[in-house]
């Protein structure tokens, strides 16, 4: 038996060696031979987003939007349209929105409960709701798609919708979408709970057929998405938690998984933290600006139990409390002239500096010995060099006795935009010249951004903002926090008052698509590196180009690439 043992014994010696062998060569010819290319995008598999020195922010759920980033399309369904389309009243036969939102009957969650009846006052006699609004026509979202549904009701179909009445039954429905036939998909509630037992329509949703295996499974985000997505060390949810204008207050009213739809209140935190989870990316979450200190002390406690323990956290206060366009700083004005007079017209940022610095005590304390996790931001109007004194040093805090609201931070944020002036109403008759001019326009417009010098109004070239990059650079330092950038990209948009606005937004949308974007964005990202930055979150992941910006750097999650969404990658690669 001992023999036998030894003799197989060196057999696998020899044998183990002669694999080795194979191996090294096999390895030579990967490294010497056309395979190489195989071999750096397998050990580009291998590296996480860890190493990724980027972030991005994500645009918000809406039912217009091409990110589709849930695998149940009910998801990002717009609220309940009050809609008359019966014979209850000669004037509201066929009214698309009555306008009764109010009057609705719905559940907590959001679905409808009940109906009016002919003898009631409302006006609507159904509710409805939309998918797909103003899809590009190009962009592979036509298909078939199962309707899944609780309780007794009628549910019925329109627009580029049809229901397959042979294939389908209660509960589920399966249902065509066309979208080259009409715009946008209809979904209508034309009867719920027949019998008044309480047994309403409710737990609606809009799955592709071939994505029900995923679905049953429990998964719950677009594959595609996540593809596009996973490049970046960290998400901003900033725009999924609806945060500009926010009406989140107390914990109990948070948007939580079971509600009809996420485009109206936010996509709740458990969701956030399972995609977070599931990429492996650090999250960047805004608090509310009305939220009570209860909210975010059960925020961070939720997050610190649910997310991967291996990833740090983000926290922001509101977004862009400077921004009059926004309800937040008006809120901040208010509150702090209450506090400290109403002849402070700088209250507002210096409320803010101390809400931030509220904010992260309370994450701060809830991690406790894993504190460091949390990274806690406190954000300038970039362009306004100086007034950060008032939310960094926040004397009117401090003359209460407390220390200056910088101190327990952790990052300094500015925006990194460029635009160089392009959408500047002074500069509306160059622009027009550069269009009729064709390649020669736009190589004109690329030199504006990239070093200015060209129009009559001319800032926020590349040039301009490294100048500003390095300024803010030099306030992080002083203050001992680290730069970052909360938002980013070109920031290319026709005024709102130019009167060649639609001809202005086609040209710049071309220039987002051009080539020459590619080098423009790998020049700011190298410029922000140049100057000490540190994470850049880019403004944002996917989204059609509108006469309103091409904030996306991708236009739909099903577009391969674009040049922003290569440069941004490829920095990534080059700059782990």
């Amino acid at each position: 038996m001992f023999n036998l043992f030894q003799f197989n014994y060196k057999k696998y010696i020899v044998l183990f060696l002669i694999f080795l062998l194979g191996m090294g060569i096999a390895c030579s010819q990967t490294i010497d031979g056309s395979q190489d290319n195989l071999k750096e995008s397998a050990l580009s598999q291998t590296l996480s987003n860890t190493q990724s020195s980027l972030g991005i922010n994500l645009s918000g759920v809406a039912s217009y939007s091409t990110q589709f980033p849930f695998i149940d399309y009910f998801k990002t369904s717009r609220s309940w349209i009050t809609t008359c389309r019966s014979k209850k009243t000669s004037d509201c036969r066929n009214v698309w929105d009555t306008k009764e939102s109010d009057l609705l009957d719905i559940d907590q969650q959001g679905w409808v409960k009940s109906l009016p009846k002919p003898e009631d006052s409302p006006r609507y006699t159904q509710v409805s709701t939309i998918f797909f609004a103003d899809i590009p026509k190009d962009i592979p979202i036509s298909g078939q798609y199962l309707i899944l549904y609780d309780g007794e009701g009628t549910l019925e179909y329109g627009l580029a919708a049809k229901k397959d009445s042979t294939l389908s039954k209660p509960g589920r429905d399966v249902i065509n979408i066309d979208l080259s036939k009409s715009n946008g998909a209809l979904i209508v509630i034309a009867e719920t709970d027949p019998n008044q037992t309480g047994n309403y329509l409710r737990n609606i949703r809009m799955i592709r057929a071939e994505d029900e295996t995923r679905y049953q499974n429990g998964e719950q985000f677009n594959p595609a998405f996540l593809e596009k997505i996973k490049p970046f060390k960290t998400l901003r949810f900033m725009d999924w938690m609806r945060t500009n204008n926010s009406r989140q207050q107390e914990w109990e009213n948070r948007p939580v998984p079971e509600s009809s739809t996420y485009s109206r209140i936010g996509v709740p935190l458990e969701v956030m933290i399972a995609l977070s989870n599931q990429v492996q990316a650090e999250p960047w979450f805004n608090m509310p600006h009305k939220a009570t200190d209860e909210y975010i002390r059960n925020f961070a406690q939720k997050v610190k139990a649910e997310l991967n323990p291996n990833l740090n956290i983000y926290v922001e206060f509101s977004n862009e409390v400077w921004n009059w366009n926004f309800k937040q700083t008006h809120y901040a004005l208010e509150q702090g002239q209450a506090r400290w007079g109403k002849d402070k017209g700088d209250a507002f940022r210096q409320w803010y500096g101390m809400r931030t610095n509220q904010m992260c005590e309370i994450w701060k304390k809830e991690f406790g010995n894993q504190r460091n996790r949390v990274i806690c931001v406190i954000a300038t109007q970039t362009n306004s060099e100086g007034e950060e004194r008032k939310i960094l040093d926040c004397p009117y805090w401090v003359a209460e006795g407390n220390k200056p609201c910088y101190q327990g931070m952790d990052a300094y944020a500015i925006a990194g935009y460029f635009s160089a002036s392009l959408g500047d109403l002074k500069n509306s008759s160059m622009i027009e010249s550069w269009i009729k001019q064709g390649d020669e326009g736009i190589n004109q417009a690329f030199q504006q951004l990239k070093k200015g010098g060209l129009l009559p109004q001319d800032k926020d070239s590349l040039v301009d903002n490294y100048q500003t990059f390095l300024y803010h650079a030099e306030v992080a330092k002083t203050k001992g926090l680290k730069l970052v950038a909360y938002e980013g990209g070109q920031h290319i948009v026709p005024h709102r008052k130019d009167p060649n606005k639609e001809q202005v937004s086609k040209f710049f949308i071309q220039l987002n698509r051009d080539p020459q974007m590619y080098d423009t964005y790998l020049q700011l990202l190298e410029d922000w590196k140049q100057a000490g930055g540190n994470v850049f979150m880019h403004f944002a992941d996917i989204g059609k180009p509108t006469k309103y910006g091409s904030w996306g750097a991708l236009e739909s999650v099903y577009q391969p690439t674009s040049p922003k969404y290569k440069a941004l990658k490829d920095f990534i690669d080059n700059n782990p």
